[in-house]
């Protein structure tokens, strides 16, 4: 049996960790992935739905080349996911496996589903007190004909078996343990539960702080314990001392100095809130026209991922203009596909494996326009 999960998202066979809607999620939560230098480590950062992984593999692999070509080896990874795409995690794993040092990763409010493999790649891993940790089976929707479902049915065996294995070594707990937990639905657990069954190796002190969109993720993945919402107000009450120290007036400084002295402040601070404002404003008209030109002139994105690229662009605008300058236009995938068939002579010889790692997109196509060139690929991946 073959180890490498098979990176590939399908119309026909979608595998997703994951009890939710995978892409009417990933509209309200986007994935996010990044990966800078920090010091002498790599600090990459995974948050949102797994899904839709190749609107930002390209920036992700760039980056990756560009921390390793520095010498960069080790990785503290970041995860707070409630899961997706069993491939595209499988695929962004790989990504993180290219650094030949330790990863050393930390688990946000919710590590859940797919975000649990990305989970067991590292060499240890901590978690928010509050946080919480769910795994299950590989979860799939099949159609086609009798063929191509026991072909796709298969490949869904093939995944459990895999994950299972990777869950058992990881923790210690055998195979038939694994079965008999998830057999019956979603595994939640507690970070100190995780780490009593050795899915983690520490618990940290600190709480993360739980947002709305947390608590609305927690809901849509069916967590059994949902987590309350932040909402501790800061006392913006001060006592006449600290008035004092803070307006930088004379200890016996009178109600009335006071009074005004605090009233000339917060007419400043409107004023650089105002100014704050439009600057805001401006950023983010800009960071509109340049994401709008990029997907309806230039055709480097999808509109898809418009509003993603925005918060980009507000946040670092010479550097998202350097993404969209490095990006090739998309191109359709029949372009170097017709009708299911192979129009270069030297893919004749391709296996499913090399289509996997060279044209995914033309491997759907194949799927979808010839299933039967598809099922003999299939049939000679799975008879090697």
């Amino acid at each position: 049996m073959k180890k490498r999960l098979l990176p590939i998202l399908t119309a026909s066979l979608i595998i997703a960790f994951g009890a939710f809607d995978v892409v009417a999620m990933s509209a309200k939560f986007p994935l996010s992935i990044t990966a800078e230098a920090k010091e002498d480590f790599a600090e990459i950062r995974i948050s949102g739905v797994i899904h839709q992984w190749q609107n930002s593999a390209q920036d992700f692999k760039r980056q990756i080349d560009d921390l390793i070509a520095k010498g960069i080896k080790n990785v503290k990874l970041y995860i707070s996911t409630p899961g997706g795409s069993v491939f595209e995690a499988n695929e962004i794993a790989n990504e993180i496996k290219r650094f030949s040092g330790t990863v050393s990763g930390y688990g946000g409010a919710l590590v859940a589903s797919a975000g649990s493999y990305l989970a067991l790649i590292c060499d240890t891993f901590e978690m928010a007190e509050n946080g919480q940790y769910m795994y299950h089976k590989p979860m799939g929707s099949i159609q086609g004909n009798e063929d191509k479902v026991a072909a796709d049915l298969k490949l869904l065996q093939n995944l459990t078996n895999q994950y299972r294995t990777a869950y058992a070594e990881k923790t210690g707990l055998t195979e038939d343990e694994i079965e008999s937990r998830w057999s019956k639905g979603d595994v939640w657990l507690s970070a100190k539960e995780a780490l009593d069954q050795g899915f983690i190796t520490s618990v940290s002190s600190k709480k993360e702080k739980i947002t709305e969109d947390h608590k609305a993720l927690f809901i849509a993945c069916g967590a059994p314990t949902i987590p309350n919402v932040n909402s501790k107000k800061e006392n913006n009450m001060k006592n006449r001392n600290e008035l004092i120290a803070a307006l930088k007036l004379p200890a016996d400084a009178t109600d009335e100095q006071i009074l005004a002295a605090a009233t000339k402040a917060s007419e400043k601070a409107g004023t650089v809130e105002k100014l704050e404002n439009e600057k805001t404003a401006s950023v983010q008209k800009q960071a509109e026209e340049l994401i709008d030109k990029a997907i309806t002139t230039d055709k480097k994105i999808t509109a898809d991922v418009r509003e993603q690229y925005i918060k980009f662009a507000v946040a670092d605008m010479d550097g998202t203009k350097s993404i969209l300058n490095s990006m090739p236009a998309l191109v359709k995938p029949s372009a170097n596909f017709d009708n299911g068939k192979n129009t270069d002579e030297s893919r004749k010889d391709w296996t499913l494996e090399d289509y996997q790692k060279k044209d995914v997109k033309a491997l759907e196509k194949m799927m979808i326009e010839d299933p039967e060139a598809f099922a003999k690929l299939e049939e000679a991946y799975f008879a090697s």
